[in-house]
This record gives structure tokens, sequence and C-alpha cells, in this order.
């Protein structure tokens, strides 16, 4: 049977363990807290939006700048609005989805 100084000791070098586990995880943590912020910026923006006959604009809100790349659509234009994106085209003579990437 464990004396208490025996016991105490054990307890004592199962804390320090610990501490230095803790310590030993902090660069691997922060370094994956970092790979994870670098995924989201690379990561592109997207929507989709239906377009129904008729039709000749989608307007996509709350969109953040960078790149655009439309699909869904032979031929449109583009315009930023303050936060929106607006795509005008030719009336639709069938109902199409319009996507949007924004990198």
């Amino acid at each position: 049977m464990a004396t208490i100084q025996e016991l105490e000791s054990r307890l004592n070098a199962l804390e320090k363990a610990f501490l230095q586990a803790q310590k030993n995880q902090v660069p691997v943590t922060a370094k994956v807290d970092d790979t994870s912020n670098r995924v989201t910026s690379i990561t592109p923006y997207t929507d989709t939006k239906t377009a129904y006959i008729g039709d000749t604009e989608c307007v996509f809100e709350n969109v953040p700048q960078g790149n655009v790349s439309v699909f869904g659509l032979k031929e449109y234009q583009t315009e930023s609005i303050s936060n929106n994106l607006v795509i005008t085209f030719d009336a639709l003579e069938e109902v199409t989805t319009v996507s949007i990437s924004i990198q």
C-alpha cells in the first residue's frame, strides 16, 4: 500500500505532466487556428438564385468585394451597387439558375 508521501509525489508528477502537456499543445492549437483562418480567407463566397421566364436581372444582396464569376448565363453584365451585385441580361425564355462565386 502506498504511503501518503508517495501518493503526493505521484500527484505532483501528474500535475507537472499535465501542465507540460498543455504548454506543448499551445503551438499546435495556434497553428490549427491560423490554418483555419487561411482556409476561410481563400474559400470563395457563393450564392445561387433562380431567374424566371421574362426576368432581366438577378440581385444578390450583401456580397463581398472581389473577383466575380457568374454561372448559368451566356451573356450578362454585372454592376456593384453598395453591397449588392446586380446581374442584368436579356429577358429569359426559360427558368435559369444563376450562381455567383466571388474570390
